[in-house]
């Protein structure tokens, strides 16, 4: 199935060309976030928020596209404006359950005596959000192919997810098996555009550079290094961002094509017409 919903990933692609529209906004916007933002944490602020108020509308215009299966940027609007609330409020319902329950664990450890350190917390708020994010991961595909609402998408991911568990995870797993394999490609990128620097940084005492923080590395590195990064940035959302909607759509579609297997459930009726399950 994920071998299907890969190849689909990369004919909608082909097919549909707007489908790189939202790679290109959230890509202007991080490489922004990085140049702009970079010597003005006010600014990196006001980059991110606007990142996150734009990933409703791109992820809603890219599912009406391969909804409709029209490359008309008419389509691509009307789906993003429509939609635009069915998918952040499920969101920021999903985003603050997360951070109430991670609350709640932290002050009942608290309560009880054991004071959290910053790794425990760091693992608690892990435990927390992994299971929460990843029941939740299809909320949006069923907002929008499916026009349900807010309770409702949430319920139907939920629902999804523990059915087709196993499915779910190792589709997990081969997305971030792609995205490590494009930061190892883009991190070369990287390294070839500040060769000069980087290769007198691998000739330093290692102990050194490991004593160094990240802006005496960048400093080290020169001003280059912030446009380096701004294109490696500009590259990978660039690239990523179309392809982890369009893969999670294509995964989706396929996933609902599944027939689900029906267990008979074997029982009586009694006299008063109530079931009773054996």
């Amino acid at each position: 199935m994920i071998r299907e919903a890969f190849a689909d990933t990369f004919g909608l692609l082909k097919n549909l060309p707007l489908l790189w529209l939202s790679g290109l906004i959230i890509a202007i916007v991080s490489a922004g976030d990085i140049l702009i933002g970079g010597t003005d944490q006010i600014s990196t602020g006001g980059f991110q928020i606007i990142a996150f108020l734009l990933f409703p509308f791109i992820i809603a215009g890219s599912y009406g596209i391969i909804r409709e299966e029209k490359n008309d940027l008419s389509v691509y609007f009307r789906y993003g404006k429509n939609y635009y609330f069915r998918v952040l409020l499920p969101l920021l319902i999903v985003l603050f359950a997360s951070f109430l329950t991670i609350l709640l664990v932290i002050s009942s450890t608290a309560i009880i005596g054991v004071i959290p350190t910053a790794d425990s917390a760091f693992m608690i708020a892990m435990g927390v959000s992994v299971p929460i994010l990843l029941l939740t991961y299809f909320y949006d595909t069923f907002a929008v192919f499916r026009d349900e609402k807010i309770f409702d998408s949430l319920k139907s991911s939920i629902a999804l997810v523990l059915f087709y568990s196993w499915k779910v995870l190792l589709f997990i797993v081969v997305n971030i098996v792609i995205f490590g394999i494009t930061l190892f490609g883009l991190a070369f990128v990287w390294a070839a555009l500040l060769w000069e620097k980087v290769s007198e940084l691998g000739e330093m005492d290692p102990d050194l550079i490991s004593s160094m923080s990240g802006e005496e590395v960048m400093a080290f590195l020169g001003p280059n290094a912030v446009v380096a990064t701004a294109v490696v940035l500009f590259l990978w959302a660039f690239l990523i961002t179309p392809f982890t909607l369009t893969f999670k759509a294509a995964f989706f579609r396929r996933l609902e094509k599944v027939p689900i297997e029906q267990q008979e459930q074997v029982g009586v009726y009694d006299e008063k017409g109530r079931w009773y399950k054996y």
